[in-house]
């Protein structure tokens, strides 16, 4: 039972710093980045709405490969892009049609769940990156929450208090556990003294 606790214990305070060090990590990379985090070079999008389910849910997180070779996108790719004159809008689509403009490739966008075509076109100057097939469902949700005040409140203090608070309680058990040690010690010495001075001359 003792062993099982021990083992229980160990995995949640790993869980809590794995949890604070994910949050840590994308606050910064956040605002390093100007909210977009990184991750192995790669761009982690939220999903907010169900425009491509049933491949990418809402709530999900993807991952977007940052550098796009914009000339080798075909129909069928999935791209994340600027939306045409609605500064910080970006929106994850399947592109449709490819055609050129102005002497650069413009494509057309379309979202799996959705009946009709994207109302703009894309330019290629537009893709921010190109979905890697890379999809963790949920996690949208708290990287979501994660760039609010009361969330980077919340998910900065609370993981690290636990944790404080977990390692309170592993060193009082240690400690606790030291006391009676030290304590049978004592009292086998003391009955061992006993015995001595019971032995005749």
């Amino acid at each position: 039972m003792k062993t099982a606790l021990k083992w229980g214990n160990h995995v949640i305070t790993t869980m809590l710093a794995i949890l604070l060090f994910i949050t840590l990590y994308c606050a910064v990379s956040s605002r390093v980045n100007g909210g977009t985090p990184t991750f192995f070079g790669r761009s982690l999008y939220e999903v907010l709405s169900g425009s491509m389910e049933p491949r990418i849910k809402v709530g999900s997180v993807i991952f977007d490969d940052q550098h796009v070779n914009t000339n080798g996108l075909r129909v069928g790719d999935v791209i994340t892009f600027q939306v045409p004159h609605e500064p910080g809008l970006v929106v994850t689509h399947r592109i449709v049609g490819i055609s050129t403009a102005e002497g650069q490739r413009v494509f057309q966008t379309k979202g799996d769940a959705n009946s009709s075509k994207d109302d703009w076109q894309i330019p290629a100057s537009d893709v921010i990156g190109q979905y890697s097939n890379v999809t963790i469902p949920y996690v949208g949700y708290y990287l979501n929450f994660l760039k609010t005040k009361l969330g980077v409140s919340l998910l900065m203090i609370v993981p690290g208090a636990l944790l404080i608070l977990f390692s309170i309680l592993s060193l009082f058990r240690e400690i606790v556990r030291l006391q009676k040690a030290n304590g049978s010690a004592v009292v086998r010495t003391a009955e061992a003294e006993a015995s001595k001075s019971d032995v005749p001359l």
